[in-house]
């Protein structure tokens, strides 16, 4: 009903029932969860939302193997990133850069996701650059 009525009350009874999902049994897709809180956050630019949506990645990541990690690495620290944008905290800048040169170390020459991870540290990197020369 959101995506066809475009109402913001629909899209926080989605969060809330997913949150509330979550809470009784570990979320087979956590990337539900996480797109409805970004959908919420793109429409009102709240600031909680991103937090949550960083918590959700951490827990994703916490749950997933080792070697398929990279693409979880990447997924926070898009999220750090993307809030480091919004407050300046140069911890969340800081931190996607980390996990960027993890995924980056995950992803060796010739992994599928190689070439994202090149990219998307190059993208942490240049946004912290961006932020101090301004």
């Amino acid at each position: 009903r959101f995506k066809k009525e475009d109402t913001d009350v629909d899209l926080d009874e989605v969060i809330a029932l997913r949150r509330a999902a979550r809470e009784c049994i570990p979320p087979r897709r956590p990337g539900e969860t996480i797109n409805s809180s970004y959908d919420r956050f793109r429409r009102r630019d709240a600031i909680a939302d991103l937090g949550g949506i960083v918590s959700l990645r951490r827990a994703t990541l916490e749950r997933t193997p080792p070697s398929d990690q990279c693409r979880q690495l990447l997924n926070l620290a898009n999220s750090l990133v993307r809030r480091f944008e919004k407050l300046g905290s140069v911890t969340d800048v800081r931190e996607a850069v980390d996990l960027g040169r993890t995924a980056l170390e995950l992803c060796p020459s010739g992994h599928p996701n190689h070439e994202m991870s090149h990219d998307c540290l190059a993208n942490y990197l240049d946004a912290w650059i961006e932020k101090r020369s301004a």
